[in-house]
C-alpha cells in the first residue's frame, strides 16, 4: 500500500441520500467520461490517479444502521472489489444494512455473503444505460460489457437479493430512444430485476467541457441547456419536459414487464416536486418493511394492492452522492 493512500472514511451524506457512505478508492479506474464525482474526490484527497484506500483502520470502523457503496467510485471496479468484500464482512455481521451500486463484476463469494444477510441488503443496482457495447467502450472504458453486467444482475437476483437495473446516466439522443429503452426494460425483467431506475446526464465545469469534446457526446452536450436545481446546487441538464416524457415512457415499459420504475429526485428537484414518479434516493420498499422481490402479478398487482395506478407503480431507487461531508475512521 503506497504511503499516499488515503484512509478508509465512513461519511454521512445528508443532502442526497441521507445515508452513510463509503468509497473504496479515491478516483475510479472505470474512467467514465460523464462522471464528475470520481475526479472531484481524487482531487480532494490529493491523488493524481485512481488509488485504493487504506483499510487498515477497518477494525475501528463503526457499524452504521445503513451504508451505501459507493458515492464517488465503483465498489466493484478491479481495484476496489477485494476491499468491498472485506468491508462487507465487517459491516454485515454487525447489523448494517447495505445498498450497492456498481457497473462492475460482483464476485460469487461476495454475492454469497450478501445472500447470507439478505434481510440487510437494501438493494443491488447494476448500472447499464445502453446495450450498445461500442458506446459503452467509448464512454465507460474500464467497465465490463453489457452482457457481463446483466449476468451480475441475474446472479444477484438468483440469490433473491433486491436487484435493479440502473439507467444512469441517460445521454440524450444516444440512449433515450423508445426502442433502446424497451430493450433495456426487457433485459432487466429477463435477468430478474425488480426495478429499473433512470436519470438523465447532468454536467458542469470540466465534465461539461469533456462531453463537448468527445465525438460521441458532442451533440448530446448541446442539449444540456437547462440549469437544473439539484440537491446541493445546480447543473446543466436536458429540459424538464423531456425528462418527464422519458420517465413516463419508462414507467409504462417497466409496468409492461412487471417491474417497478423510479428516478432520482436529487438530480432534479422539479421532478420530485411534480409527484409523477417515485423520486427517492433509497429503496423505499425495503425501508418500509415491504417485500423487495418481484411481486406476484407483476407491477400491476403491486399497484392494485397499494391503491396506485398500474402505469406508475411504487419502486425502489438507489442513488449516488457527489460530496460526502464528514469523515469517520
Amino acid at each position: 500500500m503506497p504511503a499516499t493512500a488515503p484512509p478508509l472514511a465512513l461519511e454521512f451524506e445528508p443532502r442526497f441520500c441521507a445515508n452513510h457512505v463509503l468509497d473504496l478508492t479515491a478516483g475510479c479506474s472505470f474512467g467514465c467520461v460523464y462522471c464528475p464525482f470520481a475526479e472531484v474526490r481524487a482531487e480532494r484527497l490529493g491523488v493524481a490517479r485512481p488509488t485504493p484506500v487504506d483499510v487498515g483502520c477497518l477494525a475501528a470502523l463503526p457499524a452504521p444502521p445503513t451504508v451505501f457503496l459507493s458515492p464517488a467510485s465503483d465498489p466493484f471496479a478491479p481495484q476496489a472489489a477485494a476491499r468491498a468484500h472485506t468491508v462487507l464482512e465487517h459491516l454485515l455481521p454487525r447489523g448494517s444494512a447495505v445498498g450497492i451500486l456498481t457497473k462492475g463484476n460482483i464476485p460469487e463469494h461476495t454475492l454469497d455473503l450478501l445472500a447470507e444477510h439478505r434481510e440487510q441488503v437494501e438493494g443491488v443496482a447494476i448500472g447499464l444505460s445502453s446495450l450498445d457495447d461500442a458506446r459503452n467502450r467509448a464512454l465507460e472504458p474500464g467497465c465490463p460489457p453489457s452482457a457481463a453486467r446483466l449476468d451480475t444482475l441475474a446472479r444477484a437476483a438468483a440469490r433473491r437479493l433486491p436487484a435493479a437495473l440502473r439507467l444512469d446516466p441517460l445521454i440524450p439522443d444516444l440512449d433515450d430512444g423508445e426502442r433502446a429503452l424497451e430493450a433495456l426494460a426487457g433485459a432487466a425483467a429477463r435477468h430478474g430485476a425488480v426495478a429499473v431506475t433512470a436519470s438523465y446526464v447532468f454536467a458542469w465545469g470540466p465534465t461539461r467541457r469533456r462531453l463537448r469534446r468527445h465525438s460521441l457526446t458532442a451533440t448530446a452536450a448541446t442539449l444540456l441547456t437547462e440549469k437544473t436545481p439539484m440537491a446541493g446546487g445546480t447543473a446543466y441538464g436536458v429540459p424538464l419536459a423531456r425528462k418527464l416524457a422519458t420517465y413516463a415512457l419508462l414507467a409504462r415499459l417497466a409496468a409492461r414487464h412487471g417491474i417497478h420504475f423510479s428516478t432520482c429526485g436529487c438530480k432534479d428537484l422539479r421532478v420530485r416536486e411534480s409527484g409523477r414518479f417515485l423520486s427517492s434516493c433509497r429503496n423505499v420498499l425495503f425501508l418500509s418493511g415491504q417485500p423487495t422481490e418481484r411481486p406476484a402479478g407483476g407491477c400491476a398487482g403491486a399497484a392494485r394492492a397499494n391503491g396506485a395506478p398500474a402505469a406508475e407503480p411504487a419502486a425502489p431507487a438507489w442513488e449516488t452522492s457527489p460530496g460526502p461531508s464528514d469523515t469517520g475512521c
